[in-house]
């Protein structure tokens, strides 16, 4: 394993912002095709890693390592953004999301799959799972509350997080996986083109989706969330790996996923609420354009050491 394997994935990326800023993927074009990913192709991929058993060990392990990792760095987080860049408590949860909420669905998935094949998207999908179900919740709610919604807005916006097509898929595959029973062959004919497209498809839209989004900053929030998300982040999530004794493949996904930017949902959460917004989609579009080093550097450290 080296750091090889990524030169297609940042390929591929780098298609998706080529074909937005010719002209030749447009906005909707690139928004219908990130519905794709996100309704169809990634729960295809994230429901066959999981339903045919692979990985399936150490799932509680990784979990565990990842949620420790980023309950210790929100704190940080949130005194870094309130103490020195003076951010609201509003401000302050989407700038702290930004730094534990890694892209593991569209570039995660298809980095673990170059890394380890479905064994590791089905560890990697446990991270997801801690995604879904752990952070999206807590920063909607805490959001919700801090802007004096009550929990109205937030239950609203909770109810769509956790009940998206990837979180069902993720739910089905474990449901399956305790069946035992081996995909029939048709629905894996019918599953397998989609989950076989999902790394393309996700990383050509990132790319798109990056190009419309400007890099200069005018705050110093996104590039204190870049540094603390891409360098703070694995560094820690390694650090807590090696110190419970995490099997090697097991830190190894963790830590790259620490090292990935943050996922999309840090600035949907950020516009829906009407906080922040502007500076999360600078820290994903900036952290985004910096994975490719710090992904690169945990992925060789691994294959050095």
């Amino acid at each position: 394993m080296t750091v090889s394997v990524l030169v297609p994935i940042f390929a591929l990326l780098a298609i998706g912002f080529a074909a937005a800023r010719a002209g030749l993927l447009t906005a909707e074009g690139n928004a219908g095709l990130l519905k794709l990913v996100s309704c169809f192709a990634i729960p295809a991929l994230l429901f066959r890693s999981l339903a045919d058993g692979r990985g399936g060990s150490g799932g509680a392990e990784i979990a565990v390592v990842y949620l420790s990792g980023c309950a210790a760095l929100l704190v940080v987080a949130f005194v870094y953004g309130h103490m020195v860049l003076r951010l609201s408590m509003a401000e302050c949860v989407v700038f702290g999301m930004g730094v534990i909420y890694s892209n593991s669905s569209l570039i995660g998935v298809p980095i673990a799959q170059a890394l380890l094949g479905r064994e590791g998207v089905a560890l990697l999908s446990e991270i997801i799972a801690v995604h879904t179900l752990v952070l999206i919740p807590l920063a909607t709610l805490l959001l919700a509350f801090s802007e004096g919604d009550g929990p109205g807005r937030g239950s609203r916006a909770l109810v769509a997080a956790v009940s998206n097509p990837m979180t069902l898929s993720l739910a089905a595959g474990l449901a399956w996986r305790q069946t035992g029973v081996p995909l029939p062959a048709l629905l894996d004919h019918i599953v397998g083109p989609l989950a076989d497209a999902a790394p393309a498809l996700a990383l050509i839209a990132l790319g798109a989706t990056v190009a419309r989004v400007p890099l200069l900053a005018t705050s110093a929030a996104p590039l204190a969330s870049s540094l603390l998300k891409l360098v703070v982040h694995p560094l820690l999530i390694w650090t807590i790996a090696r110190n419970m004794g995490l099997p090697h493949d097991q830190t190894l996904i963790a830590t790259v996923t620490a090292a990935l930017p943050p996922g999309i949902n840090v600035y949907v959460l950020a516009a829906h609420f009407g906080r922040h917004a502007e500076d999360a989609a600078r820290s994903f579009a900036l952290a985004t354009t910096l994975s490719a080093v710090s992904v690169a550097v945990v992925v060789q450290a691994f294959a050095w050491g």
